[in-house]
C-alpha cells in the first residue's frame, strides 16, 4: 500500500507507522463491476484504492442512477452515512475498472486508533479528505455553472472520458448528456 504522500506529510507519519498502516489494510484485486457496498447494506469497511475507478451512487424510486462521485487511485473512501453509525447506506459503490483496493474494517479501525496517536493522525487526515471532497461536491453543485464543474472534473481526473461512461459523468455533473456534449464540443 502506497499512502499518497500528502498524507504521510500532513499526519507526520514515521516510516515505521506507514509499514503498521500498510500492513492492517487488507489487500484485494477486484473485477470491473464489483460492488464494495450496496445500497440498504452496512458498509463496515474504509477503503483505498490502489489502482482503478470508483463510482459512487444511488438508485431514484424511478430507477434512474445518480453518480454522487468518483474515486481514483490514491483516494479513500467508505459508504459515510453507514460506516460511523452502522446503519444501512443508501448508496452504491462500483468499480468500473479491474482494481487493487485496500480495506480497513471499523473495528479494526478502531483498534488502531488505541494504539498509538499517529494512527489517529493519519486516520482523521484520511476522513478530512472524504469530508473535503464532499464540501467541494456541494460547494460545486450549488454554485458553479455545468461548464464549471465540467473543468473541476477535468482538473481532478484528465482522463475520465476513457475511464468512465458519458452518462455516469454526466449525472455526476447534474446534467443531460447532451449539455455533457455541447461543452466539450466548445473546448
Amino acid at each position: 500500500m502506497h499512502l499518497p504522500p500528502y498524507i504521510k506529510n500532513a499526519a507526520n507519519l514515521s516510516d515505521q507507522t506507514e509499514k503498521e498502516i500498510s500492513t492492517i489494510f487488507r489487500m484485494d484485486e477486484f473485477p470491473k463491476g464489483h460492488f464494495l457496498y450496496r445500497q440498504g447494506e452496512i458498509c463496515q469497511h474504509i477503503y483505498y484504492i490502489e489502482k482503478g475507478l470508483a463510482r459512487v451512487f444511488y438508485v431514484t424510486e424511478g430507477g434512474k442512477e445518480i453518480t454522487q462521485w468518483f474515486f481514483a487511485e490514491n483516494n479513500f473512501l467508505t459508504a459515510v452515512d453507514s460506516f460511523y453509525h452502522h446503519k444501512p447506506t443508501l448508496v452504491n459503490c462500483e468499480l468500473l475498472e479491474d482494481s487493487v483496493v485496500y480495506s480497513l474494517k471499523y473495528s479494526e479501525m478502531e483498534a488502531m486508533l488505541n494504539e498509538n496517536h499517529e494512527m489517529a493522525r493519519f486516520a482523521f487526515h484520511a476522513v478530512y479528505e472524504l469530508a473535503k471532497k464532499l464540501a467541494e461536491y456541494m460547494i460545486g453543485m450549488k454554485f458553479q455553472s455545468a461548464e464549471d464543474r465540467y473543468n473541476a472534473l477535468m482538473k481532478e481526473y484528465p482522463h475520465i472520458f476513457q475511464r468512465a461512461k458519458l452518462g455516469h459523468i454526466a449525472s455526476f455533473l447534474g446534467i443531460t448528456q447532451e449539455t455533457l456534449s455541447r461543452i466539450r464540443a466548445g473546448k
